[in-house]
This record gives structure tokens, C-alpha cells and sequence, in this order.
């Protein structure tokens, strides 16, 4: 290998992956969905994420059943346990655990909040920001996470192997980066400074991030899917039900509810709900049969946005993405024979509750802090062939750091489900190969009279393209290593400092070397 070329090779072939992917050019803009590409405009940092709760789990919590049961590698308490045995040297696999941020401030107030006007004293952070119960739970999970890969991921950190994306709020880079503390001992508290390495996480522009937010604001036909849910019969009722408790609820805040996106309610449960874990006072009205009745405002809310019905095509345009991201990912990672063990997404409630849509396995629960929802690829070393069964998935739930998590079981699949049967039972909940439409109808054929006018525009793209082009002569390598891959950057983002090689067409390099 010359000196230099691995650095070059590593970032093509993580841009390979889908797994940090920036500004990519899109085919048909707004029209599809992709794992990794498209996606409409997400809401500004602090802006909230939908149906975000603070419960912290418990035995009964998130999944409704109890966390107890054996089979992770953890020991009550938060103490290590008997290591797993599922990702041992002794098979091929892929681990990719996607987990809810840690404990932060409560993301607004309401007008009548008792503790508004000490919002700078009671979070000198801000609201939104991670607290330090956040970073402790954090610091816990990646202990977890070592003590159950002990024997799979390499003592230290090793950038082939290990792969961290997050979205771009400052909770969840810090939940990464605390969690990786945790995971790998350089990256530890209280290490001697010679010592102590920071690990990277990876993220894109919350604007730009089509794989860990949701729901899809700019997309109608989600939002003719929801709206369909929110008419529908059953869900009129549930929220007719409530019509004189969030008119009470009105007095009491200061808030306009009825009538209202739930989504209102959920943010007064929220501050709540935060004020609460952190020892502060409740207004009396604040009774625990009244936090009991918002968190079932918030779960029918919940229910619409990844329930039924329609909840596969939802799943399509939300959670699906994320999961067939995940099984693209291990499947290059295989046919590669790439190093690979690892990727991490760190996110928010909302992208586990989608990613639980998708695979059928919501039922009404939030997922707390420090949440984890993981997925265990494994192949029989000397078993290639994917789709004759040896290739098995297994997914678990980590929603209580005082119990083992719980080993979960896809409807219809055995807990080591083969991976074919696997991809067979979720290709509902995921887009499909040319992509999920956004709009509801076909756009209109485009007229005989724009041809002109579209074939320039072409001509200018083509010039473009060859400049771009010439200034990949300072990269080699990542023609070379993406097989003559075109490449491109979106309009109005300057190339950086240090060229990134971006495909627009995937295709598999032709060496990697270790």
C-alpha cells in the first residue's frame, strides 16, 4: 500500500457503507425516498422530537413485558455480567445497536411553568441539552455494550472496525461520545492525558439527515397517511374522550390544546415529566392520574404516526429506510469481506419508535433514555451463502439499566431469524428497490416545450461534472478504489479542505486492505 492510500481507501469505503454519506446529488429530488439519500427538511435544533418521553423503563417499561429474562451479558445493577456469546470469533457477524440519547432538560415550557423564570439556573445548559445523569447513563451503555462484545470488537478502538453516526444535535453527539467512553477504556474519564484518545462520530446537517429523523415533514403523502389515521373512527373517539380534560388542562397551562396537534399535550408531559425526575415541585393539578392520561394522549399520537393504518407504507417513508440501511449495510459488509463489526446510530425516541414501527414491535410504550434496540448479524464461518439459512438476525432491547435486556422476536420468525426470512418479513415495512413516491399522484409528464431548455440544462451539468471531475486528479485513489465511480457535490457546498470521494452510484471498490 503507498503511504497515504489507506486513509484514502477508508473514506471511500465508509461513504461505500451509507454511513456518513454528506451532500449527495439526487436523481429525482422530493419525488423518492432512499436508505441514504432523500428525506424532507427537519425542524431546527431544540425544536423537539415527536412523541419524546422521559420514562425511565423499568421492569414493566417500553416493551410492556418484563426486562428480566435471561440471555444479555449484563448483571443487575449495572455490573458486568457473563459475557454474550452471540458475536464471537467463532462466527461472522455485524452488531449495530441504535440507541435513544441520555437524560437532557426538558425541551420547553409552558406559560404558567412554576420554574420558567429559573430555566438558566435550573439548566445552565440550555433546555434540550444532555445532563450529567445523561452522560452516567451513557457511560453505562457502552460498558454494557463491551461487556457483551468483550470477545467480538478489539480492546481498543480500531476505525475499520467501529463506525459511530448520530444526528446533529448536540444530545446525541455527546451521548455518542460518552458512550464511547464507555465501550472503549482510551476513551475513558480520568485517563492520564498521554493516554486518553478521543474516538469520531460522524453526522450531517439535521436538514440534510434522511436516516435517523422522522417523521417526513415535507412529504404529503405521509401526511395523507396520518391524516387518514387521525379521521379514522377509532381515533376520534379516544380523542373525543378527552375533550373536557384538555380543556381543564387549557386552564391549568396556558396553552390552546383543543383542537391542537397532540404533539401540545406531549411537550406539557415532557416539562413535566423532566421537572419531576429532577427532584423539582409539581404544580398541584399535576397529579400522577394526570401525567397517566397525557402519557396516553402521547401513545395515541404515537400510534398514528407508526401504527395502523397503513403502517407498512408510513414505515416505508419513516422507520423502513433505517432498517433497510442496516441490512444493505451488513450485506456489503459481507460480499466484501470487509473489517467492519460495528455501527452505532445514535438518535432520539422518535427514531427507535419508527424503527419498532417498521418491524412491528410497538405496542404503546416510549422508549426511555439510554434506550437500545440491537441487531446481531451472525454467519457459520465456511457458510457464504446468505440465503440458504445460515445467515441468522437477532434483535434485543436494552430499556432498563438494573435488568438483562430483553431478546425480542420479529412476528412470525424464530428469535435467530434467518436472514431471508427476515428480509421477506419486513420488505413491506421497507422502500422498495425504485423508491417510495412522496406525492400521492404521479407528477404530470413534462411538456414537449421544456425539452429545450431541460437538454441545457443537462449540457451545463455535463461541464460541471467534468471540473469536478479534473479536481479528483488530487484523489486517485478514490476512482480507483470505487471502480470508476461518478462523483459529485451538491450546489452551493464548496468542496473541503480535505476532498471527500461521494458516489452517486455505488459500486464495490476493488481492493480493501486491512
Amino acid at each position: 500500500m503507498l503511504e497515504g492510500e489507506g486513509d484514502q481507501d477508508a473514506e471511500c469505503y465508509m461513504q461505500y457503507l451509507n454511513l456518513g454519506v454528506g451532500h449527495l446529488r439526487l436523481q429525482n429530488p422530493g419525488l423518492q425516498h432512499s436508505a441514504q439519500q432523500l428525506g424532507p427538511p427537519i425542524p431546527p435544533q431544540g425544536a423537539g422530537e415527536p412523541g419524546e418521553a422521559v420514562n425511565r423503563g423499568g421492569p414493566e417499561s417500553a416493551l410492556g413485558v418484563s426486562v428480566l429474562e435471561q440471555g444479555g451479558g449484563w448483571k443487575p445493577g449495572g455490573g458486568p455480567g457473563k459475557t454474550d456469546t452471540m458475536l464471537r470469533a467463532t462466527a461472522a457477524g455485524l452488531g449495530t445497536p441504535v440507541f435513544r440519547h441520555g437524560d437532557r432538560a426538558p425541551l420547553a415550557s409552558y406559560p404558567t411553568d412554576p420554574h420558567k423564570e429559573a430555566v438558566t439556573t435550573l439548566w445552565p445548559r440550555g433546555l434540550g441539552q444532555l445532563t450529567g445523569e445523561g452522560v452516567r447513563q451513557q457511560l453505562e451503555l457502552g460498558r454494557f455494550l463491551r461487556s457483551r462484545y468483550e470477545a467480538f470488537l478489539s480492546p481498543e478502538y480500531r476505525r475499520e472496525e467501529v463506525y459511530v453516526r448520530s444526528t446533529d444535535f448536540d444530545r446525541t453527539l455527546e451521548s455518542a461520545q460518552a458512550n464511547l467512553a464507555g465501550l472503549f477504556p482510551e476513551a475513558a474519564p480520568g485517563r492520564p492525558e498521554a493516554a486518553w484518545r478521543p474516538i469520531p462520530v460522524h453526522t450531517v446537517p439535521v436538514t440534510e439527515d434522511k436516516l435517523l429523523r422522522f417523521p417526513t415533514r415535507s412529504c404529503p403523502r405521509y401526511h395523507e397517511l396520518l391524516r387518514e389515521a387521525t379521521e379514522a373512527a377509532e381515533y376520534q373517539t379516544a380523542l373525543e374522550g378527552w375533550t373536557d380534560f384538555l380543556t381543564h388542562l387549557e386552564n391549568y397551562t396556558g396553552l390552546s390544546l383543543v383542537g391542537e396537534p397532540l404533539r401540545r399535550a406531549w411537550k406539557v408531559l415532557d416539562t413535566l415529566m423532566c421537572q419531576q425526575a429532577h427532584g423539582l415541585p409539581l404544580p398541584s393539578w399535576a397529579s400522577p392520574n394526570v401525567l397517566r392520561t397525557l402519557a396516553q394522549i402521547s401513545a395515541l399520537d404515537i400510534g398514528a404516526h407508526v401504527g395502523p393504518p397503513r403502517a407498512a407504507e408510513k414505515a416505508q417513508l419513516t422507520g423502513g429506510i433505517l432498517l433497510d440501511a442496516i441490512l444493505a449495510n451488513f450485506s456489503r459488509v459481507q460480499r466484501l469481506g470487509l473489517p467492519l463489526k460495528m455501527v452505532m446510530y445514535s438518535a432520539h425516541d422518535s427514531t427507535l419508535l419508527a424503527l419498532q414501527g417498521a418491524l412491528g414491535l410497538y405496542d404503546g410504550h416510549t422508549p426511555p433514555y439510554a434506550a437500545c434496540l440491537g441487531f446481531e448479524f451472525r454467519r457459520r464461518l465456511g457458510d457464504p451463502d446468505e440465503d440458504a439459512g445460515n445467515v441468522t438476525i437477532s434483535l434485543f432491547y436494552r430499556n432498563d439499566s438494573t435488568g438483562l435486556p430483553l431478546p425480542l422476536s420479529l412476528p412470525g420468525c424464530p428469535r435467530a431469524c434467518p436472514l431471508g426470512r427476515f428480509r421477506q418479513l419486513t420488505a413491506p415495512a421497507r422502500p422498495p428497490a425504485h423508491g417510495v413516491p412522496c406525492h400521492g399522484s404521479p407528477e404530470p409528464a413534462t411538456p414537449a416545450a421544456t425539452v429545450v431548455p431541460l437538454l441545457a440544462g443537462a449540457v451545463a451539468v455535463l461541464a460541471v461534472l467534468s471540473t469536478g471531475l479534473g479536481l479528483l486528479a488530487w484523489r486517485p485513489s478514490c476512482l480507483r478504489a470505487w471502480g470508476g465511480a461518478r462523483v459529485s457535490w451538491e450546489p452551493g457546498h464548496p468542496p473541503p479542505h480535505s476532498w471527500h470521494c461521494i458516489p452517486t452510484r455505488l459500486h464495490p471498490p476493488r481492493l480493501w486492505l486491512p
